[in-house]
């Protein structure tokens, strides 16, 4: 009978320690349910903040290059207490916009993107009983306008003639500096593209005789044979780090491009519009950004001797570029340093163009509109012209980007 009693004593001592142990396995349990239940519900928040952030900041993207329009908009779109997204389910969100500059996209005058961020205070359900009565979730967004999302075919036309390669007072210059001012912009240009959306080819005046790298002359423009098109549409002229791709045809080409001959707009303008209509993509914008230093004043001779292309050039390139804008293919001009070419507006024949029409004239009526031309007044760096020309081509282009842009 001693042995029995034992037994259930030890029984029972047994069962209240599986009691003990599952009363700490069942508040483990619960513990880590309620944690399950609150961070999904924090997680749950997160997102909503998120898409809240991207759209505020998609949102005032659109109003740069303005700080406070920009702003205001961000604001309008958010999760803040002035915003549109606002919810009562998230609790009390505490939101910041700003405005910054990035130099890795053109167009930052004063600012090219703009910053959400959100805190949003998130009450917990069952996690409280352990002393935490809230959990703070941020999230952030930063878009940019414009940087390059825009789907373009674009066609470079470059004026390489004779005095590419002179001074201001028409001696020669062996280092062809305003030739090569003139590439490095192109440059710049391109590395503001994105080659995954944007194609871009590079048409010159003189056309070519010989190959792409020869030095040109005035004889190029007198055969219908010699092409003014030396790098077709392509889209393999950056590498995968963002880098110039030195290889690519456009690239390469452009480094090897000489000076030499005389001007004549229109069949450049035109030829460039031919390779947009052969090979551009049917649903994307066309463009055409033509750089020259002077005045056309010749013509091809395979035209007849009263061909306005010998007798008007540079009507005859106010009329071509006309015809290409009536296709709705966008023109931007770039007079550099024109008051250098005291000739002007000369015809073949040396006779005065009728209506008499200045150079300045002729690049403005070529451009889309008055504020598609732009004039560089003297020799120099071209890279802002054309950093301004790639913000314009992008203006209201937004997107969202790595917040750890420069």
């Amino acid at each position: 009978m001693e042995e029995s009693s034992r037994d259930g004593v030890g029984s029972r001592r047994e069962s209240g320690q599986v009691l003990v142990f599952v009363a700490i396995v069942l508040a483990a349990v619960i513990g880590l349910s309620a944690f399950v239940i609150d961070l999904g519900y924090a997680y749950y928040t997160q997102r909503s903040l998120q898409a809240s952030a991207d759209a505020a900041a998609l949102a005032g993207a659109q109003q740069l290059p303005d700080p406070a329009a920009s702003v205001a908009t961000a604001q309008q779109y958010g999760t803040g207490a002035l915003g549109k997204n606002a919810s009562g389910k998230i609790g009390k969100v505490d939101e910041v916009v700003s405005t910054r500059c990035l130099v890795s996209v053109p167009g930052c005058n004063p600012v090219n993107a703009v910053s959400v961020q959100e805190t949003g205070h998130v009450n917990t359900f069952f996690v409280r009983f352990f002393g935490i009565d809230t959990l703070n979730v941020h999230v952030r967004s930063t878009a940019c306008s414009p940087c390059g999302v825009k789907p373009l075919d674009i066609m470079l036309v470059l004026d390489r003639t004779g005095s590419m390669c002179q001074d201001s007072s028409g001696r020669s210059d062996p280092a062809c500096t305003d030739l090569n001012n003139a590439k490095a912009g192109i440059r710049t240009f391109i590395n503001y593209l994105d080659p995954q959306l944007d194609w871009v080819g590079l048409d010159v005046l003189p056309p070519a005789s010989g190959g792409s790298c020869t030095t040109p002359s005035s004889a190029n423009y007198n055969s219908a044979s010699s092409p003014y098109v030396i790098v077709p549409l392509s889209h393999d002229y950056k590498n995968k780090d963002g880098s110039l791709n030195a290889s690519s045809s456009l690239v390469s080409t452009l480094s090897c491009v000489k000076g030499g001959g005389t001007t004549a707009y229109a069949n450049a303008i035109e030829s460039a519009q031919a390779e947009l209509d052969a090979h551009g993509r049917p649903t994307v914008p066309n463009v055409i950004v033509f750089l020259s230093d002077g005045a056309a004043n010749t013509g091809p001779t395979y035209y007849s001797t009263k061909s306005p292309y010998r007798t008007q050039p540079c009507h005859q390139g106010v009329w071509s570029a006309d015809s290409e804008k009536a296709k709705g293919t966008i023109i931007y001009t770039i007079g550099y340093a024109l008051g250098d070419d005291t000739g002007g507006c000369n015809s073949y024949t040396g006779a005065d163009e009728l209506p008499a029409i200045t150079v300045y004239e002729a690049m403005t009526a070529m451009a889309s509109a008055p504020g598609n031309f732009y004039d560089k007044p003297s020799p120099g760096q071209l890279n802002t012209i054309y950093t301004q020309i790639a913000s314009d081509l992008q203006h209201g282009a937004s997107a969202l980007i790595n917040d750890n842009a420069p």
